[in-house]
C-alpha cells in the first residue's frame, strides 16, 4: 500500500515482544558522541530477549552510497549491527533524507532490512505506521520536488559513481543550503500538516510514530488515531520503547521519560 506518495511494507518480525524506535541519529563522519550512544543502545537492546530495534530514518550525517561501507564510522556501524543480528537482534532501517542511497548492500553488511517508505508494524493490538516523516511536510513544496528527483533511479545510479570525496562534498554543500533556508524561512512551512496525518489515519493506522521534525511531542489527533515524535537521537539520545502495551520515551540510559506535549496541526 502507499500512504502520501510513500510505499508502506510490512514488518515480518512482530513477534518479537520488544520494540526500540530511535530516529535522526545523524552519526557524522568521526562517529563522535551520537555513534557511541547509538552502539549502547545496540548493546541492550542485544542483551534482551526478542527484541528488535526500528531507525526512522537519518542513521548518518549523509550517505552516499556503498563505497562508504569500506571506510570509517560507516564500515564500524554495519559491524556493529551485523554482530547483534548474528545475536538474534532484528533491525530494520528506513530511508531518511540525508540516507535514502541505502541499498541492498547496506543491507548485506550490516544484516538488517532496509525499507526505502515506511514500515506497517504491529505494537501491542495496535496497528502503527512508522515514518521518516519528510512526507508529512506537505507545505514544504521546494523539498517536496527536490525529493522527486533525488531519489529517481538515474540520480541514484549517477550518485553511486561518484569518488567518495566527491558525494561526502556534494552532500555537505547541500546541509548547508537546507540549514541556509530553514533558518531564513517560515518554520511553520516545515511542520507536518493536519491533512497529512488525517490521510494516515484514514488508512486504517491507530498510531503513527515519526521523527525529521527534531522536535518531539505525543497526543491524540482529532478524529482518531495517536501519534508520537522522535527527537533527533544525537541531541540527547532519547528514544521509544514498545513493551507488554506499553509505548513510552526512554533517554540515553534507558530511563522512563515522560511524554512531551501534545501539539497543534494546521
Amino acid at each position: 500500500m502507499s500512504v502520501l506518495g510513500t510505499r508502506i511494507e510490512r514488518a515480518v518480525d512482530d513477534d518479537r515482544a520488544r520494540t526500540v524506535l530511535v530516529s535522526d541519529l545523524h552519526i557524522p563522519d568521526y562517529g563522535g558522541d551520537a555513534a557511541e550512544c547509538f552502539f549502547r543502545l545496540i548493546a541492550r537492546a542485544t542483551a534482551a530477549q526478542s527484541t528488535r530495534v526500528v531507525v526512522l530514518g537519518d542513521l548518518f550525517d549523509a550517505y552516499v552510497g556503498p563505497k562508504m561501507l569500506r571506510v570509517g564510522i560507516w564500515r564500524e556501524t554495519a559491524m556493529v549491527l551485523a554482530d547483534a543480528a548474528s545475536r538474534g537482534l532484528s533491525v530494520t532501517v528506513l530511508h531518511g533524507n540525508r540516507d535514502f542511497m541505502f541499498d541492498a548492500e547496506f543491507a548485506a553488511a550490516a544484516s538488517c532490512r532496509v525499507v526505502a517508505g515506511g514500515l506497517d508494524a504491529t505494537l501491542g493490538d495496535r496497528r502503527a505506521v512508522l515514518l521518516h516523516g519528510d512526507e508529512l511536510c506537505q507545505n514544504d513544496l521546494p523539498y517536496q520536488r527536490a525529493k522527486r528527483w533525488l531519489r529517481h533511479p538515474w540520480t541514484c545510479a549517477f550518485l553511486r559513481r561518484l569518488p567518495l570525496r566527491t558525494g561526502l562534498r556534494m552532500a555537505a554543500r547541500a546541509r548547508a543550503r537546507s540549514r541556509q533556508v530553514i533558518g531564513r524561512g517560515d518554520p511553520t512551512r516545515f511542520d507536518p500538516t493536519a491533512a497529512a496525518l488525517r490521510e494516515v489515519f484514514a488508512a486504517g493506522f491507530a498510531l503513527l510514530v515519526f521523527g525529521h521534525i527534531h522536535r518531539a511531542a505525543r497526543g491524540a489527533f482529532p478524529g482518531g488515531g495517536e501519534y508520537a515524535i522522535l527527537p533527533a537521537f544525537d541531541d540527547d539520545g532519547v528514544h521509544l520503547i514498545h513493551e507488554r502495551g506499553v509505548l513510552e520515551y526512554r533517554d540515553a540510559v534507558g530511563r522512563t521519560l515522560p511524554d512531551f506535549p501534545a501539539r497543534h496541526f494546521a
